[in-house]
């Protein structure tokens, strides 16, 4: 095990001993950053700031790794563990020699802490960042001093003037000491030396800072000038007496209902039991039991205070502890803090200020002997005195627990953080339905429910939104707040009573924004423009890299994660931020009112045109999967962009950002796409003559995916450009027209490898490549698809191969080359397409199996492709779906519905009828009367048959 000293100096030695070479000074920094929180994860930008203070280098997160590695090389791989946005170091609590001096003193034994002391805290480290730890410590150590002088002066008090001397000398502005050294004088017999002691100490505080010596030190110089018989006897503890009455405490939880009924020490029954929080519960119960300082963080609204109540009246219970709620949300000072804490305790807990020390310290004497619970609740914006007086409770009463709520954590040794959520779905639910049958005793769950659910999942879960919006429906349905679900802030309503922060959402969001300071307030409203998770580069690029004071929006960023603005998730590609949309609701009105929604719109549009340049270049490779996932959390983003380019009247824009990904139409079936293809065109005008023909090619893949051509006629018609290639063949495409699409396709692929887009141009010759196969094309395909294939198999993408190797399986099996067809179909068959790729893969393997003589999974497969078009409404693959059905069908005797299917395809397209004259020809004297039914009517029919013939075949 690896021991780790930072009083003497920060040093590290293995258990026999052997010292280890710790690094640099910076490394030494990191290490004693992380030791003072061992066990404890410690976000990035902590570190950083508790590194370099406030001038990190640009390069601060990478510089840290560096430090890490070669700590980890010093002291062992496994020490120092990265833990999501943020570094533990993992080694026992007591391998750390601050951790053992605290332990002692917690343990009410402050002779074994000062036998634990090795000197000055980080001795010759220059690290600002940490300075507020090591005077800290020094207070601790300072603190144990006088409780062990204390003791001395009432054992011996002669003994203990030399010591106390050379302290208050080197300590002046100490009260306590010079306290305890003017009683020991006074109990040896030296009146005079004791006064003289006091004013030594009054003219250094009034030389110093300007201020008399506290009424503690006045009242003792009163007592010995009195001669009062009362200085020569210990002093007397403090009775304590508990309070358990039960009445209205005036305080709220953080849902803004009243808090009344103590049932053990100073704790509030809530007003309804917690709901959704079982798993929160525990763990927060756990984490009192062995940590001595628990703090719950998370936004405003989030159940904070609901948690911590619960989880303090269980501790209390269960443990057999006093417990006391703290209500901070009213002062204003974190000077303040222990007077509130006083206040509370002063019901059950007489505390008396003793002379010379201050009311911390009273505090902490008076709760040093108890078994005892503090919860300290909404600490945010009183930070630094919560804090303060957490540690020292923490340090000074070994069997009292601090359970404190803020939207940021304590930063204090010993801490646990326990970030608090948004509800799970089906808690969100109950909770709405909870509340609204207390509001409406008629109101029925049952009825709406789908309504319910998207009310909860537009407000992120966060339960004072659902509770204020639940207790809506004595006047309102779900229904009602549902169509309204784009202004959450005023739909989630109010309340009459509770804390004002908490009568509405806005108030609770606006509790927090007014606790940051402008640049994060900035930085806040331009992330609002992110309607889903954002990366740290999507941060950066918005706020231009910096606040308009010059501070680093990656530091700003932390802070706002750190106060629980912001939160973090984690997707496929990394770690990714959020606003939940309450939340980023308010920051867009903050934008508004500035006037800056445009100028960051526009930024974020940039942005994604950034990205979006790096998406294409990974969809159009081997690495085309990758592709996809990154689109899928870009995309959020990208509509946003392309609707503020269109709204913009910005038609190049909204091109720039759509066209890298525009046969994700086809390929992936993104029919928005083909609804910005139509925007896109609204905004362009008509003497732009290559950006209008391009655009419909895409208006055209939309129409005939969904076999509507006449909706095309009708755009083609409202943006016409006549005799552009790419027009005539968005025309022909549309139509159907084989004859037509193989007159234009050579010029629209030339008009595109003249602009230097070969993938387009490639994409529109394998596409092209049904419809010439329909009017008898098969050499051309022949030749060009096999070259496609050779490219694709080569560079990518593995979908293109895919589609690709069906292409020429299909021309071989219309020109009856089985054996090639076969060894085509097989090879796209493992071809590994990404996932929601609207493939033929189940078609194939379908095929396989059936071939293979599996007929019960093959029509399984087939009727699964055939759910996926209707699903996906891409119902001009019908045909190719109907093939392999006639082909199956035919082959089983089931000739009716072969029959039927094989008209649909005579009459369907060029495609379908070359399918119907030379796969089964044979079917032609058993096929219906020639009624034509449409692609959607004949997926039906497929999906009918299909279902029948897998009951009556064998399982596979």
């Amino acid at each position: 095990m690896v021991r780790i000293g930072l009083l003497g100096g920060v040093r590290a030695a293995t258990d026999d001993g052997r010292p280890l070479v710790v690094g640099p000074a910076k490394s030494q920094t990191v290490l004693a950053a992380l030791a003072l929180a061992p066990g404890t994860p410690l976000p990035v930008s902590r570190l950083v700031e508790l590194v370099w203070g406030d001038a990190p280098p640009r390069t601060a997160d990478k510089t840290l790794q560096w430090h890490v590695a070669q700590l980890r090389k010093a002291l062992g791989a496994g020490t120092i563990a990265r833990v999501g946005a943020a570094y533990r170091l993992d080694v026992p609590p007591d391998a750390v020699d601050v951790t053992r001096f605290q332990r002692r003193l917690r343990d009410g034994d402050p002779a074994g802490a000062l036998a634990e002391w090795g000197g000055t805290p980080l001795a010759g480290l220059d690290a600002p960042g940490l300075a507020a730890a090591a005077a800290g410590l020094t207070e601790q150590w300072l603190g144990a001093v006088e409780a062990d002088l204390e003791h001395r002066v009432e054992a011996d008090p002669r003994g203990a003037v030399g010591p106390l001397a050379e302290l208050a000398e080197r300590h002046p502005l100490r009260e306590g000491l010079c306290a305890l050294l003017m009683t020991a004088l006074y109990r040896t017999g030296r009146q005079a030396d004791a006064l003289a002691a006091f004013r030594r100490a009054r003219e250094r505080l009034v030389t110093e800072l300007g201020v008399e010596p506290g009424p503690a030190l006045r009242e003792l110089e009163a007592h010995i000038l009195a001669q009062d018989e009362r200085l020569h006897h210990p002093s007397a503890t403090a009775a304590t007496a508990e309070a358990t009455d039960t009445r209205d405490t005036g305080a709220v939880d953080d849902l803004g209902r009243p808090l009344v009924s103590p049932l053990v020490g100073g704790l509030p029954v809530p007003p309804d039991r917690l709901v959704g929080r079982t798993d929160e519960l525990r763990e927060v119960t756990e984490a009192l039991g062995h940590s001595p300082v628990v703090t719950l963080v998370g936004p405003g609204g989030i159940g904070k205070t609901r948690l911590a109540l619960a989880a303090a009246r269980t501790t209390a219970s269960e443990h057999g502890r006093d417990g006391w709620l703290v209500e901070l949300a009213e002062i204003t000072s974190p000077a303040d803090v222990p007077r509130a804490v006083a206040d509370v305790l002063a019901d059950g807990l007489r505390v008396a200020q003793r002379p010379g020390q201050t009311l911390t310290q009273s505090l902490v004497a008076g709760l040093r002997t108890r078994r005892a619970l503090l919860v300290l609740d909404n600490c945010e914006h009183v930070l630094d005195g919560a804090a303060a007086l957490a540690r020292a409770v923490a340090e000074g009463c070994p069997e009292v627990r601090v359970l404190a709520t803020a939207r940021e954590r304590l930063a204090v040794p010993g801490e646990q953080v326990l970030p608090v959520g948004p509800l799970a779905p089906a808690a969100a639910v109950e909770l709405f339905h909870t509340r609204a049958l207390a509001a409406d005793p008629d109101y029925d769950p049952r009825e709406h429910g789908c309504h319910v659910e998207e009310i909860c999942r537009r407000l992120d879960g966060i339960p004072l939104a659902v509770e204020l919006a639940a207790a809506r429906m004595a006047s309102h349905r779900p229904v009602d707040l549902a169509a309204r679900l784009d202004d959450a802030l005023r739909m989630a309503g109010a309340r009459r009573t509770g804390a004002a922060r908490h009568r509405t959402l806005r108030a609770a969001v606006r509790w927090s924004y007014d606790l940051l300071t402008p640049a994060e307030q900035a930085l806040f409203a331009q992330l609002s423009v992110f309607a889903a998770p954002f990366e740290l580069g999507a941060a950066r690029a918005v706020a231009a890299g910096r606040s308009a004071d010059g501070e680093e929006a990656d530091d700003l960023l932390g802070s706002l994660v750190e106060r629980s603005t912001v939160a973090v998730a984690f997707g496929p590609t990394g770690r990714r931020f959020r606003l939940l949309e309450p939340v980023r609701q308010f920051a867009a009105e903050q934008l508004r009112e500035h006037g800056q929604t445009d100028a960051i719109a526009e930024r974020q549009a940039r942005w994604c045109l950034v990205e979006v340049a790096r998406v294409h270049r990974l969809l159009t490779g081997p690495d085309e999967s990758e592709g996809v996932a990154r689109l899928g959390e870009l995309w959020a983003h990208l509509r946003s962009a392309v609707a503020w380019a269109c709204a913009a009247a910005d038609p190049h824009l909204a091109d720039a950002l759509a066209r890298p990904v525009v046969t994700e139409l086809p390929l992936r079936g993104r029919q928005e796409i083909g609804a910005w293809a139509e925007r896109i065109l609204a905004a362009t005008a008509p003497d732009d003559r290559d950006l209008r023909a391009f655009w419909l090619v895409w208006a055209a893949e939309r129409h005939t995916q969904n076999a509507n051509p006449a909706a095309y006629h009708r755009v083609a018609e409202r943006y016409a450009v006549p005799e552009h290639p790419l027009a005539r063949y968005a025309l022909a495409y549309a139509s159907g027209d084989g004859e037509a699409l193989r007159r234009v396709l050579p010029e629209a692929v030339a008009d595109l490898r003249r602009r230097s887009d070969d993938h387009l141009a490639s994409f529109l010759e394998l596409t092209s490549a049904g419809p010439l196969l329909g009017i008898g094309r098969f050499e051309q395909v022949d030749v060009s698809v096999a070259d496609l294939a050779d490219r694709y198999r080569t560079g990518g993408p593995p979908t293109l191969l895919h589609w690709a190797l069906q292409t020429l399986g299909y021309s071989a099996s219309f020109q009856g080359r089985r054996d090639d067809a076969d060894r085509y179909f097989d090879e796209a068959a493992l071809v590994d397409v990404p996932a929601g790729t609207l493939s033929a893969d189940e078609l194939t393997r379908a095929r396989s199996a059936f071939r293979r003589g599996d007929r019960g999974r093959a029509f399984r497969l087939l009727r699964s492709y055939v759910d996926q078009l209707i699903e996906t409404d891409n119902v001009v693959a019908a045909s190719v779906a109907g093939i392999e059905f006639v082909t199956m069908m035919a082959a089983t005797g089931r000739t009716a519905e072969a029959a039927h299917i094989r008209a649909y395809l005579a009459a369907a397209n060029e495609f379908g009828a070359l399918a119907a004259r030379t796969l089964v020809p044979d079917l032609a004297d058993a096929a219906p009367a020639a009624v034509r039914i449409d692609d959607r009517t004949a997926l039906t029919y497929m999906r009918d048959a299909l279902s029948a013939a897998s009951r009556s075949s064998p399982a596979g």
